[in-house]
């Protein structure tokens, strides 16, 4: 099942294999900053480990310096 981006408005889906999908980081501050750029308020009240596990944006929304591709990076 493909993945569809959170961002408003994108309609971009995980099955074209040229763009990257990126789930919503899961410390707290970092997911809240997410959620407001993406100026997405229905998903305010949702925890971070929710938004990590059912939301993704494609790679169209993010600046580079942003994307953590190492995962010992995001534990500390």
């Amino acid at each position: 099942m493909p993945n569809f981006c959170t961002a408003p408005n994108c309609t971009r889906k995980s099955s074209r294999l040229d763009l990257a999908f990126f789930r919503l980081p899961r410390d707290p501050a970092r997911c809240q900053k997410c959620v407001e750029n993406c100026r997405r308020t229905d998903l305010k009240d949702k925890t971070p480990d929710q938004l990590d596990k059912h939301y993704r944006l494609c790679a169209k929304h993010l600046e580079t310096s942003v994307i953590c591709r190492d995962a010992e990076t995001e534990k500390n």
